[in-house]
């Protein structure tokens, strides 16, 4: 159904040529109207200077009707009117002609002496609308051909405009197209003008950010199988080892068995902690909380790992400020953040973790939102390649190699979810996170979030 369909090229063409023919039927119109009410008043001087010609001539000839009919006859036929000659008493002394029918106009010229008295008057009843079989037929004519000719190029310039201005279009349309089939680089080009090159830039973005998705996918396809084969493999391999009795069902094993289970759970709790971090916003209920005791509180579930870790934590949030958030969410975002920190830093380094008020914080920017509370948790890691910083926020993605290794076993740390995770907690919430500096000696990530 939708191939019958006019083209936009083919629309713009006709609705170009519709306008331009109404404008030149309306053009004309007016232009006929107008010459042909001048040229009708021309037409109408020239009867009245006729009739003032033969009026004159009968001056000297009123005594001599032979002579003064004669020419009142001729001034009928030609008028095609009604003409007489009528006395100072209204006593009418010849008349020839016959009155038209339909509208009439009514003509008079006085017939002088030479000392200006009236001997009579010349009156005439002709047709109202004065015809002329050559000029008013020749000009509409002329006027008819003009605007043919005129739609003619109008409608053959409009499909060569309307083509070249939807060209970029069905490049656009091509490329979608492609894109669609699976070719990934497929991008447009665009056109001369300013909207062309705009539409054509903004789904080239689109394509990168598709591209770039669908590699992000493929790599989290990997990843997740790779992070779910190798626990689920140790897992099997060990319980079939007790089974067959190979190794013993005692504490020891059932523990290493207990371990890889755990792992595999860990994957599929964390995909299903981005789901409902996507959800927050329908789910998040903000209230003011006491920002010291939440940091406190992730600090003590996370010393396990910072003594596994051998790495110190060093809290710097004064008493007494709150922030505006759902607990739950602000406890997961603090957790994700600060682990991943330490996960990233070495043996002996520390992670720092401050807060202050926006408006005191430094590196405060106009940009800011007065009354919020920036969050800073600083690591001694190796830090962030400067490639990465744009994508870290991005679900599956892990900083390739330096973040994405463990620098105490040299194996991968998480799946990539953890600051995606964090992110959307923090728009849930209407806070946000960001990498606010990064390098060989560290990074540092900053948490702003509305206060309390």
């Amino acid at each position: 159904m939708a191939s019958r369909r006019l083209s936009l090229g083919a629309r713009l063409g006709l609705i170009l040529g519709a306008i331009v023919l109404g404008v030149l039927l309306i053009t004309g119109l007016v232009v006929n109207r107008v010459v042909s009410g001048g040229f009708q008043t021309v037409l109408e001087g020239q009867q009245q200077q006729r009739l003032d010609d033969a009026a004159s001539n009968l001056s000297d000839r009123l005594d001599r009707p032979v002579r003064a009919q004669t020419v009142v006859r001729r001034l009928a036929t030609a008028l095609g009117g009604e003409v007489r000659v009528v006395s100072p008493d209204g006593t009418t002394l010849y008349a020839f002609g016959k009155a038209p029918d339909g509208d009439v106009a009514h003509y008079t010229s006085p017939i002088e002496d030479a000392a200006g008295t009236t001997l009579a008057t010349l009156e005439a009843d002709l047709p109202a609308t004065v015809s002329d079989r050559g000029f008013l037929p020749l000009f509409n004519a002329t006027l008819l051909l003009a605007g043919l000719l005129s739609v003619i190029g109008i409608a053959v310039a409009s499909a060569i405009v309307a083509d070249r201005l939807t060209r970029p279009v069905r490049d656009v349309t091509d490329a979608a197209r492609r894109l669609g089939a699976g070719d990934l680089d497929a991008r447009a080009t665009g056109g001369g003008d300013r909207e062309s090159e705009d539409l054509a830039t903004a789904f080239n973005a689109m394509a990168d950010r598709l591209g770039r998705s669908e590699m992000l996918r493929r790599r989290a396809a990997s990843d997740i199988a790779h992070d779910l084969a190798t626990p689920a493999t140790v897992l099997v391999s060990q319980l079939q080892a007790m089974v067959d009795g190979v190794v013993p069902a005692d504490r020891e094993n059932l523990e290493a068995a207990r371990s890889a289970a755990s792992a595999l759970g860990s994957v599929v709790a964390e995909m299903n902690d981005l789901a409902s971090a996507e959800a927050a916003p329908l789910q998040a209920q903000p209230v003011a909380v006491e920002l010291a005791a939440a940091v406190h509180d992730v600090e003590m579930g996370l010393d396990g790992l910072r003594r596994e870790r051998a790495v110190g934590l060093e809290v710097a949030v004064p008493a007494g400020l709150r922030v505006t958030v759902d607990p739950g969410h602000l406890s997961r975002v603090l957790r994700n953040v600060i682990g991943n920190a330490i996960a990233h830093s070495p043996a002996g380094g520390r992670v720092a973790v401050s807060a202050v008020p926006l408006e005191a914080a430094q590196g405060a920017s106009p940009s800011d939102v007065p009354g919020a509370v920036a969050i800073r948790i600083a690591d001694e890691g190796p830090g962030i390649a400067p490639d990465d910083v744009p994508h870290v926020f991005e679900r599956f993605y892990r900083a390739d190699p330096a973040r994405a290794v463990d620098p105490a076993t040299g194996r991968r740390t998480g799946s990539g979810l953890g600051l995606t995770i964090a992110r959307e907690l923090l728009a849930a919430n209407g806070g946000r996170i960001e990498v606010e500096s990064t390098g060989p000696t560290g990074t540092t990530f900053r948490i702003d979030l509305p206060r309390g």
